[in-house]
């Protein structure tokens, strides 16, 4: 059983928004939807397993809550080094690089590549496992349109679920540029591992060809 707060957050935030006008500027999420081979990322992801790490083990005293979540850095620092940057001593933004892992995921690293970037900052595979869960939390002020998150598989009971604007439609494939300003949740209730693709880094316009395309997928 979840805590009563996040038991209140789902049952309050029901609504399910999906996107009415292409001019409203008050969108919660974005979609980028790719054409995925499910069997070749199970296979991936087994050969990956051994590789995950508690992720952002201090938000569990210092900030909200979370149980359940770890990670692998398939760009970045290093494959263990999955926070910021910062965390790890550097005033600056490193130079990243393809880490030791992705030899065990290369159809998941091609499709992270396939998107419409030309530059890769942090890529990470973030799992939630059964049971686990994310508290009610915004990622700081205002309105911030966020890294591509990327559901490599998604549990139907797995809700990522946004204060107002109810559950995002996550569906393996899909993928959404995601405002964490606004308040959200993520629990599992599922008996399943839950995988997805954080990809941060400068998209190129013709994102915004695929996100119309996705949009007709909705």
């Amino acid at each position: 059983m979840f805590n009563k707060t996040i038991t209140e957050f789902l049952a309050t935030h029901t609504n399910n928004w999906r996107p009415r006008d292409a001019e409203d500027p008050n969108w919660p999420w974005a979609p980028v939807f790719l054409d995925i081979d499910q069997d070749k990322i199970q296979v991936e992801l087994e050969k990956l397993k051994f590789f995950f790490v508690p992720h952002r083990e201090k938000d569990k005293i210092n900030s909200y809550g979370h149980e359940g979540w770890s990670a692998v850095t398939l760009h970045g620092l290093d494959y263990d080094k999955t926070e910021n940057y910062e965390q790890y001593g550097y005033t600056d933004e490193p130079k990243y690089r393809w880490t030791e892992v992705c030899e065990y995921a290369p159809y998941i690293v091609s499709l992270i590549k396939s998107l419409p970037y030309d530059n890769f900052a942090r890529v990470r595979i973030m799992k939630l496992a059964p049971g686990g869960y994310i508290m009610p939390h915004t990622d700081g002020a205002g309105r911030i349109f966020g890294p591509l998150n990327i559901a490599l598989t998604h549990p139907m009971e797995c809700r990522f679920v946004f204060e107002k604007y109810g559950e995002v439609p996550f569906k393996p494939g899909r993928g959404f540029i995601l405002d964490l300003g606004i308040k959200h949740c993520v629990v599992n209730q599922s008996n399943e591992d839950r995988y997805h693709v954080i990809v941060h880094g400068r998209s190129t316009k013709q994102i915004e060809k695929l996100i119309e395309l996705s949009i007709g997928k909705l």
